[in-house]
């Protein structure tokens, strides 16, 4: 197990070490969202900065866990995403991963940790809204 979860008041600090397998992170992820707290975070913040990038993540593997965070999206809807990393090849797979559109959350990524918690302290969900990206917007209608 490469990885270290760590609950704090209003999230959790997951630390990734060592080279971390797509089965890894997804074991983190069910720690995490199966535990009763999760409802009620507000923030993950994944430091890989002592992780090794694994070449056996594939855009695949990416794409099914942006869908479980669609899916889990309406069991904890205030949740904001930051990523700490400085590997070439990790931060790769990040931009893979949030250019497919399909994870709900503000993400940021950063090089530090102590930048992250400034995010997530600015209160990045200002643009938030309840139905995750793609959701069609309730009918209404019209008065008169």
């Amino acid at each position: 197990m490469p990885y270290r979860i760590r609950w704090e008041g209003h999230g959790v600090y997951r630390r990734f070490f060592g080279m971390a397998t797509a089965a890894d992170f997804m074991d983190a992820h069910r720690e995490i969202s199966s535990d009763l707290r999760y409802e009620g975070i507000r923030y993950i913040i994944s430091d890989f900065l002592e992780a090794e990038h694994c070449p056996d993540v594939t855009e695949r593997d990416l794409a099914n866990f942006a869908k479980l965070e669609r899916l889990e999206f309406f069991s904890s809807p205030d949740i904001v995403n930051a990523t700490v990393a400085t590997d070439e090849k990790i931060l790769a797979d990040l931009r893979v991963f949030l250019s497919l559109g399909l994870s709900p959350y503000p993400h940021g990524v950063f090089a530090t940790v102590a930048e992250a918690r400034r995010w997530i302290a600015s209160n990045p969900r200002l643009g938030w809204r309840r139905e995750p990206p793609g959701t069609p917007a309730p009918a209404t209608r019209a008065s008169g």
